[in-house]
């Protein structure tokens, strides 16, 4: 098969990548604490068998909250930075530290929409080859359900992972029904009933009633009316803690009057974006 340009520099690019994992994963196999890699990183390799078939911007890990201490002083040791909550990095690599499935900034929101525990996808984790090293990552099911939640983060404008959620399913013959069954274990079955609403043609089995407001927020998607915070507010149907959710998707710096005015001004926005 003949490549392009752009293959070449992705392989290069990622093979970077393998080599800063390289350090991280000796230090972590001598002072721990164990770690789970997901989104793009656990799929290259089988999923997308060529290093030059996906591309990625970071790295993302899974930690227990119990040992993200321990895992952010290995950080720090082997040179990466905090640049910002969550967030570590040096020049060629960024690493994503995650105590929940979705963005290290909406722990709260994913604790309150989540009904399974990260004790429960540690222990149901398998082990892979990425060129010459050994890392875990989440179970199929679990992938798939990961990969979703961050389509949905994008509020699923991000065609990269329609793509990715097509081929784990394939790669990994995974039937709907397996993936609706631990939906329903994780309360991801929304998550589902978004994608059939959205991609009947390729998810047609997640059928579920929608709410008027997921209704209309749904079709702002279609109609390519995107809001950043659109993915958000679906979240938001889910959680048992709106308050605290709100507050961290608006708020997460805490109040002054700058801070106020900057939110107030997106709020009208976002409602500009919703009712327009």
């Amino acid at each position: 098969m003949k490549r392009n340009l752009s293959f070449y520099t992705t392989a290069s690019e990622n093979l970077i990548l393998i080599h800063h994992l390289r350090e991280l994963i000796e230090r972590l196999e001598k002072k721990g604490p164990e770690v789970l890699f997901f989104r793009g990183v656990s799929l290259l390799g089988d999923v997308y068998p060529s290093l030059g078939d996906r591309g990625m911007l970071d790295v993302d890990v899974l930690v227990r909250k119990r040992d993200k201490g321990r895992l952010e002083e290995v950080l720090k040791n082997i040179g990466l930075q905090e640049n910002e909550p969550g967030v570590f990095g040096r020049i060629g690599f960024i690493l994503d530290v995650h105590t929940s499935l979705l963005t290290p900034i909406r722990s709260i929101l994913g604790d309150s929409c989540l009904t399974v525990s990260l004790n429960e996808i540690f222990r149901r984790s398998i082990s892979k080859q990425l060129d010459d090293i050994e890392i875990k990552i989440p179970c199929p099911e679990h992938l798939f359900i990961s990969t979703a939640f961050h389509l949905q983060s994008h509020s699923f404008c991000w065609e990269k992972g329609w793509k990715d959620l097509e081929r784990i399913r394939q790669y990994y013959r995974l039937s709907d029904e397996a993936i609706l069954s631990e939906a329903k274990r994780m309360g991801a079955e929304k998550t589902l009933a978004y994608l059939n609403s959205l991609r009947p043609k390729l998810f047609p089995s997640w059928k579920d009633n929608l709410s008027r407001g997921e209704r209309w927020i749904i079709k702002r998607v279609k109609e390519g009316k995107l809001n950043q915070n659109f993915g958000d507010l679906l979240f938001l149907f889910q959680s048992t803690s709106k308050g605290k959710a709100l507050k961290e998707i608006f708020f997460p710096q805490g109040f002054s009057l700058s801070i106020i005015g900057n939110r107030l001004w997106k709020c009208l926005r976002l409602l500009k974006d919703t009712l327009a």
